[in-house]
């Protein structure tokens, strides 16, 4: 019988990886926290001007991106791990979820589904407007799944707006654009060239009061405001790699900004002084130095999994992979460690440890695929004292990559840590179908440099 492996996660309350944030009625702020790379740990938080949280759901949740406040009082959840929009009252109870449309399928009045929905919010009819990412489409829909009206000329869209005007501003993030649509589906307003210069995955865009868009310019790290004629009258620069996720502008004037490579929610006034924030995230589990890396010990007799390395199935899109620890395939030693996915998205086994800052380090790994249609490799996801990345993820260093069908080969590299980097993540990651193996990491130290 296979055993289920232990994932680490977040304490409850800890915020993780800030997606939607909103500024309710009574000056807390409601955070939706994606959680843990493990999967777990996604939770709706409100907190309270001094960061105390008086309120928080967690239920069921995974990978959540959204939370907002229903006009009956009760909060609308993009549940985008499970393909979900549910909403639950103040007790934490679910009192509706798409899962129930067409007889309990989830299935829309067009026979599909939601494919990772990353926002969500009521219509002023009452019906519930839907950023559906996978489908590269925005949805409106009725309680009971009826479309009423959708847009599908979209690439990887975030935060579908519906203005008073009647159209609906989105982010086509993939595409590197914003657009305004009007019901008839005609783009009458555009912003991004779709050079990461002008625009680098863009998922928030709202429209002020004064006419004015406000976006959130995720990969380019800053906050732009935009006027009509596509000029930016303000801007907010982290001056770090921050991948901002969402920016709302409140009735002070001010600028509230979700931070998730700083796991981290700011206000900021005009100026661009920080006159608010919240974190509580701790790094809890660091290794001194990286453990079991032949993978040969099991984290206790008769577990069935290796000690001290995680799951990582949070970016998984698709089909839930299988992580395994495996005594017939093997590199050198008794066990190797893999992954057996057909989805898309990314999944790893990952272990944190410790790093000097400025040194070189040496990562060395073996590496098997079968029937593998995308790449495996071995990933440094450097991070700072704040838990954050410097590069996106796209740009981690790491070994080569491999593909198709390949018996076990070794690869290393030598890399020099950042100034600023306090640890990192080590990454056994698999991107595309098929299956691999992994074994004999290696990451140490070198004596030059």
């Amino acid at each position: 019988m296979e055993r289920e492996i232990p994932t680490i996660y977040s304490p409850p309350g800890m915020l993780d990886w800030p997606c939607g944030v909103e500024r309710l009625p009574n000056g807390n702020t409601l955070i939706t926290d994606a959680g843990y790379w493990s999967g777990l740990g996604s939770e709706i938080l409100e907190v309270d001007s001094l960061g105390r949280i008086v309120w928080q759901h967690s239920v069921g949740l995974i990978f959540a991106h959204s939370a907002k406040v229903l006009r009956n009082g009760n909060i609308f959840i993009s549940d985008t791990g499970k393909d979900r929009v549910l909403e639950v009252d103040g007790g934490g109870n679910v009192v509706w979820s798409s899962e129930a449309w067409s007889q309990g399928t989830g299935r829309l009045s067009d026979g599909s589904h939601l494919r990772y929905p990353n926002d969500a919010e009521e219509t002023t009819e009452g019906r519930f407007l839907i950023s559906d990412r996978n489908n590269n489409r925005m949805v409106e829909v009725d309680r009971e799944g009826k479309i009423v009206w959708l847009y599908d000329r979209l690439k990887h869209c975030h935060d579908a707006d519906r203005l008073p005007n009647g159209n609906t501003l989105v982010a086509s993030s993939d595409e590197n654009k914003v657009f305004e649509i009007d019901p008839d589906g005609k783009r009458v307003w555009s912003y991004g060239d779709g050079s990461p210069e002008m625009l680098n995955w863009p998922r928030d865009a709202d429209r002020l009061e004064n006419g004015n868009t406000l976006i959130t310019d995720s990969k380019n790290s800053r906050i732009v405001e935009v006027d009509r004629n596509s000029k930016i009258v303000w801007s907010f620069n982290l001056g770090y790699f921050g991948m901002p996720y969402e920016a709302d502008r409140l009735s002070n004037g001010n600028t509230l900004i979700s931070i998730q490579q700083r796991r981290q929610v700011i206000e900021v006034d005009p100026s661009g002084n920080i006159v608010w924030g919240f974190r509580n995230y701790l790094q809890g589990h660091i290794q001194e130095h990286l453990d079991n890396s032949d993978f040969e010990l099991e984290a206790y007799p008769g577990a069935g999994y290796p000690a001290n390395w995680t799951k990582c199935p949070l970016l998984c899109e698709g089909e839930t992979p299988k992580f395994f620890w495996d005594s017939s395939t093997h590199f050198i030693g008794n066990h190797s460690i893999g992954i057996e996915y057909y989805g898309t998205g990314s999944v790893w086994w990952q272990q944190t440890i410790r790093v000097t800052p400025g040194k070189i380090y040496r990562l060395t790994d073996a590496v098997r695929t079968a029937d593998l249609d995308g790449f495996a490799q071995t990933q440094v996801a450097f991070l700072d004292r704040m838990g954050g990345f410097f590069t996106p993820a796209e740009m981690l260093p790491h070994t080569k990559a491999r593909k198709g069908d390949n018996d076990w080969n070794s690869d290393s590299i030598e890399l020099r840590s950042p100034q600023e980097a306090t640890a990192t993540d080590i990454r056994c990651i698999i991107i595309g179908k098929g299956k691999a193996w992994f074994d004999n990491i290696s990451f140490e130290e070198l004596p030059w440099g």
